[in-house]
């Protein structure tokens, strides 16, 4: 994959926005796996809090449990040195919904803090 950059994009801001998507889809799709019941949430116990491990419990997207579910697309933020904001689109062929979640470092690890869906 080829990126194309504009003249006044900084180089180190474009490097910046392209991990920070990185981080976002590495976490974002293991939690989006759990919401439609592909993983268990053991499996991606190290990579979400306790708070947001119990909204995973709690929160199923039974729509989307068919093989047609995709992640369509992922937006993210670095915001800080060790923080990522991110909105994923996800969906199936008859419903669209974005999955708003903070990633932050922790002792050498991502980990999800805040996670809605929208």
């Amino acid at each position: 994959m080829t990126a194309v950059l504009p003249i006044e994009t900084p180089l180190t801001e474009a490097v910046a926005e392209s991990s920070a998507s990185a981080v976002a889809a590495f976490v974002g799709e293991q939690v989006f796996d759990v919401l439609t019941g592909r993983r268990a949430l053991h499996q991606v116990r190290e990579h979400v809090t306790g708070r947001v491990a119990a909204l995973l419990l709690t929160t199923r997207l039974h729509a989307a449990q068919g093989p047609d579910y995709r992640v369509r697309s992922v937006h993210a933020c670095l915001v800080t040195a060790c923080a990522v904001e991110a909105c994923m689109i996800i969906g199936t062929h008859c419903r669209v919904r974005a999955l708003v979640l903070r990633v932050e470092q922790d002792n050498g690890r991502w980990v999800c803090t805040l996670l809605s869906l929208v």
